[in-house]
């Protein structure tokens, strides 16, 4: 195909929808998808969501594409394809009079030049979907390009994940902020090649927001111990008397809100065409995992650290929430466990269950 297409983001777009559907609750809404493709995702929108729209590309092929696909679809009244640069394109509607509802921002590469364009036509309160296929960066993997393109000195971390995710949130959190807007993620999700994250976005003082979400994630290498900070000068030691790393700024408040959780899985239940086992699959974990705001810890690493074989993650999960703690396991990463439960329980609860 002449034109990018990407069929291995089929999950994307089926929770693109779940999420429409759910925070809409199957009212009509006007969305624009500003780099569109071949309009895959703007015409399932349509035809599975009820929206009504614009879906963009830059490249004339691809809107080519796009029209032919329209046609196909007969969804002329309630698709219009444009062929424009796509912040050209937020910027132009800032000035029609029409408020967004929705806009989605699915880019090759970084999401962070289309984010101020993107808001400017919004509404008083609207969704915005946001990909971002940089996850090098994002993750701490090509450090040089973090620094640049997100501000931020990088450190190895076990949760390499959630890291691009708190800190992709933050970056867009302070764009909405210079343009008095709050935003609140509500879903994220994460696969081998881009991150996916939902926001709610309100036309509001952004002030209590951006100083209670903007912190510090420290970090002990040596020991596996981490947590949340808001004041990057006051010091302490981890466990074995070494200094902790210190990340960001970032974003330190839930990346997802299990609430809306919940209301995906009602959608999912009555939406049958959607209930693939993968798409089943992910909002099983989110409605636990997004309860927990805790960095995960990668379990094969701790139980190197303290010489235990790998326990049984539900039944870790399972004892945990016995002790009174919140546990789950996390899409983010296979070896992946979200708790609130201090790292010392972790440990002796490991060590019960492998019955040293």
């Amino acid at each position: 195909m002449p034109v990018f297409y990407n069929p291995s983001a089929r999950l994307s777009r089926d929770i693109t929808i779940l999420a429409l559907r759910a925070f809409f609750n199957d009212k009509k809404f006007f969305f624009v998808d500003l780099l569109a493709g071949t309009g895959v995702r703007g015409i399932r929108i349509a035809l599975e969501a009820g929206g009504v729209g614009i879906v963009n590309d830059v490249d004339p092929r691809a809107f080519d594409f796009m029209v032919e696909n329209i046609k196909l679809n007969k969804l002329e009244s309630e698709l219009a394809p444009f062929n424009m640069e796509a912040n050209a394109l937020g910027n132009l509607l800032t000035f029609t009079g029409v408020f967004v509802d929705y806009v989605d921002i699915d880019p090759y590469g970084s999401p962070i030049p289309y984010i101020e364009s993107s808001l400017k036509p919004l509404g008083k309160k609207a969704l915005i979907g946001v990909s971002a296929t940089d996850k090098g960066p994002l993750a701490c993997v090509n450090k040089d390009k973090t620094l640049k393109r997100y501000w931020l000195d990088c450190a190895d971390v076990d949760f390499k994940s959630e890291l691009g995710l708190r800190l992709l949130t933050y970056n867009i959190a302070l764009r909405a902020s210079a343009m008095n807007y709050t935003i609140t993620p509500v879903l994220y999700l994460s696969k081998a090649h881009y991150y996916r994250v939902f926001y709610v976005a309100e036309r509001k003082n952004p002030f209590n927001v951006i100083s209670k979400c903007r912190g510090y994630i420290w970090y002990c290498p040596t020991t596996l111990e981490r947590g949340f900070k808001y004041d990057r000068d006051k010091e302490f030691d981890c466990s074995d008397g070494n200094r902790p790393l210190l990340i960001g700024p970032l974003w330190i408040c839930p990346i997802g809100d299990e609430n809306f959780a919940r209301r995906l899985l009602a959608v999912l239940e009555k939406t049958l065409f959607l209930q693939r086992r993968e798409v089943l699959k992910y909002v099983e974990y989110a409605q636990k995992e997004f309860s927990v705001n805790e960095p995960f810890i990668r379990l094969d690493l701790l139980c190197r650290k303290i010489r235990a074989d790998m326990p049984n993650m539900e039944l870790l999960v399972e004892r945990l929430e016995e002790l009174g703690f919140k546990a789950s396991r996390t899409h983010l990463d296979p070896r992946g466990l979200k708790t609130n439960a201090p790292l010392k329980i972790v440990e002796s609860t490991i060590l019960e269950l492998s019955g040293k």
